[in-house]
């Protein structure tokens, strides 16, 4: 073989040691992209899921607070409604005070009375009501009590046992024991049921 066949040959060899290597390289090339496709997507995939739940979780967040602040604007603003409420009723009870109330307010104090002056305090212009009362159904205690009408009263009886403990039986002494007593209900039959706790 001449030096010209032989330089051919080697030419050829390396040739096909360079068609060899570039197809090696482009087939490694090939892998490393679809690796490197493969890793990009999942990377991408595990953000975006990432993300998802990161969205979701401030979403409901916010949700919460949203609902947490609306709940307590509805409870602000049935508690001024069951406190207007209260002074409505609060303003009508001299309409229900007729005078007739105060022999039965009266009666209920009677047993808490014992043997002690009393000094019983009603609405001016009831003072002779409580008088006659006193006299037909309890003469012992009438003969015993000073009656005196005060403004403040506004309905029922005070009745003080020598100055020192005032017993109230009053309409505004009974309705706000009553309003403690009752206001859940109240509060669910005027504001629906999601109100009665408050």
């Amino acid at each position: 073989m001449g030096y010209r066949e032989l330089l051919q040959a080697l030419e050829e060899e390396v040739g096909r040691q360079i068609r060899e290597l570039r197809a090696a390289a482009s087939e490694e090339r090939g892998k490393l992209l679809d690796a490197t496709r493969t890793e990009v997507a999942q990377a991408r995939e595990t953000a975006v899921e990432a993300e998802r739940r990161r969205l979701r979780d401030q979403a409901a967040r916010v949700l919460s607070a949203a609902r947490l602040g609306q709940e307590r604007a509805l409870l602000t603003e049935a508690r001024r409604e069951m406190d207007v409420l209260q002074q409505e009723a609060e303003a009508r009870l001299p309409a229900v005070d007729d005078g007739h109330l105060l022999g039965r307010l009266v009666d209920e104090l009677v047993p808490e009375l014992g043997d002690e002056a009393v000094e019983f305090r009603v609405a001016p212009g009831h003072e002779k009501l409580l008088r006659d009362h006193l006299r037909h159904h309890h003469p012992a205690l009438a003969a015993r009590a000073t009656i005196v009408g005060r403004a403040g009263v506004g309905g029922g009886v005070e009745a003080s046992l020598d100055g020192r403990q005032v017993l109230d039986n009053t309409l505004a002494s009974r309705l706000r024991r009553a309003w403690q007593l009752h206001e859940p209900e109240i509060a669910s039959i005027l504001l629906g049921d999601g109100h009665g706790g408050m």
